[in-house]
């Protein structure tokens, strides 16, 4: 399946449930005196974006198909655009701003191998401290885990990413269950984690 197939068959679906817990966290724009920013990497259609957007942030939305970036600048506001800077790139390429959260839902399991150390460290570097980040990793026992070109993290690898983090929420799925393509078993670790301020 085709990342624009893809699309074409989540049309219209909600912001996933890992970004709208992580937003309770987040703080207000009024409640600052800095411009809030966001990155989401691997933005797919945008709804998370545009979710973002829709809460007054700075997005920079970081997606390695380029349908998937002229979906979502199609479906902005012209104010929004404003707040939105797009990268048409793999998640290790651009350089990230400084933010106060990084989204990656379901994205950083489709980063290589090779790749995967340095998209990390480019998260971690952009983070303000107590900055919150959000996204889901998946596990050795993923019906998906014997590709090559995909990066999968056992619970201690995971731990050893974290070293650096408050996690707030950790959560495993270990079940049988559906992607688009198809019947799927999902092992899945979603986290939300806040950045250690320096000692």
């Amino acid at each position: 399946m085709s990342w624009e197939e893809y699309y074409r068959a989540t049309a219209g679906r909600p912001a996933r449930s890992l970004l709208l817990e992580a937003t309770e966290l987040l703080p207000n724009r009024s409640d600052t005196d800095h411009a809030l920013t966001a990155i989401d990497l691997g933005c797919g259609d945008g709804t998370e974006t545009r979710s973002l957007l829709a809460r007054g942030w700075a997005v920079v939305a970081v997606d390695a198909a380029p349908e998937a970036i002229a979906l979502l600048r199609a479906a902005v506001t012209r104010e929004e655009a404003a707040r939105l800077t797009t990268h048409v790139a793999a998640f290790h390429e651009p350089e990230l701003p400084d933010a106060d959260f990084v989204y990656a839902g379901l994205s950083l399991p489709f980063c290589s191998p090779h790749d995967f150390g340095e998209t990390w460290a480019r998260i971690e570097r952009a983070l303000h401290p107590e900055g919150i980040f959000a996204g889901d990793f998946f596990g050795p026992r993923d019906s998906w885990a014997s590709r090559s070109d995909m990066t999968f993290h056992t619970r201690e690898e995971l731990d050893g990413l974290l070293a650096g983090f408050d996690v707030r929420v950790l959560r495993e799925q270990d079940e049988d269950g559906r992607a688009v393509s198809g019947p799927k078993h999902w092992h899945v670790f979603s986290v939300i984690a806040s950045k250690r301020p320096s000692s």
